[in-house]
């Protein structure tokens, strides 16, 4: 399905975890008036990351939104393939309560413009 372009824009930002950019996390817009069109991305080795909902890049509906991020530590070793059943995420790095949208805390309001929108964590 395709969504209507004039209803995103494009949001960016960083990251930081304890004042140190936050890499490998995933980053999601859910709007407060549809949570079915949500803004995903996720964040490079500088804690910067770019939201998609249909298209790379496209951003996210405007509006106002919920946040939740979450990281992940990334096991040592080859990577496995998908569908390997050993193929496990490590232990979450960034606090449990930013993970879901009931106890995040983290709020966005995606405006008509090119949105710089970033996070500060904390443990």
């Amino acid at each position: 399905c395709s969504g209507d372009d004039r209803d995103l824009a494009p949001v960016s930002g960083t990251v930081l975890f304890n004042g140190k950019p936050l890499p490998n996390a995933g980053v999601i817009f859910t709007p407060d008036e549809d949570n079915i069109r949500v803004g995903i991305g996720s964040t490079d080795k500088d804690g910067k990351y770019r939201l998609t909902s249909f298209q790379i890049n496209d951003g996210a509906k405007i509006g106002k939104h919920t946040v939740t991020i979450r990281a992940y530590e990334i096991p040592d070793g080859p990577p496995k393939a998908a569908d390997d059943i050993t193929n496990v995420r490590g232990k979450m790095i960034t606090p449990f309560k930013y993970a879901r949208p009931e106890t995040s805390g983290l709020t966005a309001n995606v405006a008509k413009k090119n949105n710089v929108i970033d996070f500060e964590l904390t443990e």
